[in-house]
């Protein structure tokens, strides 16, 4: 070997992790995510309050501000109450755990979903792979904001049905 040659070509995938790591703004970005999803794990555990018990809820602390301590005395209330006297900081942890596994849930379902489709029509080709790139052209003319908030409305509430509609405006 000479002392010109190049330097071995670096895979992708190494490539990336080296200018990743080099990237403080991404770093920072991936220990904000970290901390997110710790706190979301363990929220039953850091709550002071579970909203969703509703044997331990007091009318008499609804709309209580921050700060505020309970009429019994002995909790308080960091972010204060809501109209059913539910702690605002454990209604925020645990709605943050819904919406982590709404995001997960609907981005894993619509690669999923795009990943079959794909392969399927470089497989197949031909006529089939016409009429899927025109569903997607006619999907694509409108917003996915739009599509998902037309099938909220005509599928009712629910998570199931929200994972259905962002997977419909997202696919």
């Amino acid at each position: 070997m000479s002392a010109l040659a190049a330097p071995p070509e670096q895979s992708p995938l190494a490539r990336f992790a080296r200018e990743f790591a080099e990237s403080r703004l991404a770093l920072v970005g991936l220990a904000m995510l970290v901390v997110v999803i710790a706190i979301a794990l363990a929220a039953p555990w850091i709550a002071p309050q579970n909203p969703y018990d509703l044997g331990k809820l007091d009318l008499l602390d609804a709309r209580l501000p921050p700060g505020e301590r309970a009429g019994s005395g002995n909790m308080t209330y960091v972010l204060g109450t809501d109209g059913q006297g539910r702690d605002m900081l454990s209604a925020i942890l645990y709605g943050l755990r819904v919406s982590l596994y709404v995001g997960v849930a609907s981005g894993v379902i619509a690669l999923t979903i795009g990943a079959v489709l794909g392969v399927l029509a470089a497989y197949a080709g031909g006529r089939f792979e016409q009429v899927l790139m025109r569903i997607v052209d006619i999907q694509l003319g409108f917003p996915a904001i739009l599509v998902a908030l037309i099938l909220l409305a005509v599928l009712g509430k629910g998570v199931d049905k929200i994972i259905v509609a962002l997977v419909a405006g997202n696919t």
